[in-house]
């Protein structure tokens, strides 16, 4: 199994490369392209390492797959959105296939943790610290229910854990556990926070954006 992760993971960096250099470095292409891998880059950090930790499984092989349709098909989209040449129609068909199977997938993992809390998370792959836990609170504000209230705080809790913030975060475990028991002690939910902040930053460089965040 791990042989396969491994082997999912170099076809998914490949295809990021493939997407990428197939655009003259410093063209519209090229910039839409590392656009569309960022962007798509974010859905599958988020995926893998705060799905992960939100929902259990396997977050690393999630974000791997996720990957493959985030970060490629968001460079190759992104890409031919800024290329006006190169209209050959296989492309074109191939790209908005690709497109549309990665915004399948972010619209169901949005709709399983909310919109909101999508947001939040989407904030905290991109390092904006703050921003993320201001989204946290806001999503747990207007949360429909325990679960997604459970989702916010883990969310604002690894937010403020990554930037530094260890007296911000400690109070939000013992809320985490009433929220949902299953989750064990307090003590236990920080340490799935911190073992999905590993995950987050190894993600972040397996997806070609800095590993640790330089501010907040």
């Amino acid at each position: 199994m791990r042989g396969l992760q491994r082997s999912v993971a170099i076809v998914a960096t490949f295809a990021l490369v493939v997407a990428l250099g197939a655009c003259a470095s410093g063209s519209q292409a090229s910039k839409g392209a590392q656009q569309g891998a960022t962007s798509g880059a974010v859905g599958g950090i988020v995926a893998g390492a705060v799905g992960g930790l939100l929902f259990g499984g396997n977050p690393l092989r999630g974000a791997v797959v996720g990957g493959v349709t985030g970060a490629a098909a968001g460079a190759a989209v992104g890409g031919m959105a800024g290329a006006q040449a190169d209209k050959q129609a296989e492309q074109a068909a191939a790209a908005e296939e690709a497109k549309k199977k990665r915004e399948a997938e972010l619209a169901e993992l949005k709709g399983r943790m909310g919109e909101q809390n999508y947001e939040a998370a989407a904030l905290l792959a991109r390092c904006e610290h703050s921003k993320a836990i201001k989204a946290a609170k806001k999503a747990y504000a207007s949360a429909p229910n325990s679960a997604h209230r459970t989702y916010a705080l883990f969310i604002e809790a690894a937010a403020a854990e990554e930037s530094g913030q260890k007296e911000l975060a400690t109070p939000l475990y013992p809320q985490i556990v009433k929220e949902d028991p299953s989750r064990g002690t307090a003590e236990k939910a920080r340490m799935d926070t911190l073992d999905a902040i590993m995950k987050l930053q190894k993600l972040r460089q397996e997806s070609g954006l800095p590993a640790m965040c330089t501010s907040t």
